[in-house]
């Protein structure tokens, strides 16, 4: 079984990049440029895990991360917030504060990322780190 992911994020390019990243690993990806459409696919989806900047339209990526962590029907998605916006030592609070499970910074490094995903997604297990 494919994991879901949802990406949310208004930059063209960046959505592009994690897209192929991620189908490429065989997850299963659907796309939002605005925090409303995420949550929307969210619901609709049901995914394993969402990557969402932490700016954009609509619905910011903290507020997005802050609806879905109180929701129970969406317990078991795992949030990663991402930005570029802001510095590693903001970021770390930031994703704290909203309940995200991870971050990364822009611009996104493949590697790192799904490692991430593969700590959220299968557990500990991987050799990898933070």
């Amino acid at each position: 079984m494919s994991v879901k992911i949802v990406v949310a994020d208004d930059d063209k390019l960046t959505v592009s990049l994690l897209e192929h990243v991620l189908t490429a690993n065989l997850f299963s990806v659907y796309s939002a440029s605005d925090g409303l459409t995420a949550l929307d696919l969210v619901w609709r989806e049901k995914p394993d895990v969402l990557i969402t900047d932490l700016v954009l339209p609509r619905l910011d990526g903290m507020e997005l991360c802050r609806r879905i962590k109180e929701d129970s029907a969406l317990q078991k998605t795992k949030v990663i917030v991402m930005t570029a916006v802001y510095g590693g030592s903001a970021i770390r609070p930031m994703a704290r504060e909203c309940g995200a499970d991870d971050y990364i910074g822009k611009p996104i490094n493949s590697t790192g990322l799904l490692e991430k995903l593969y700590k959220l997604t299968h557990g500990d297990a991987s050799a990898g780190s933070k």
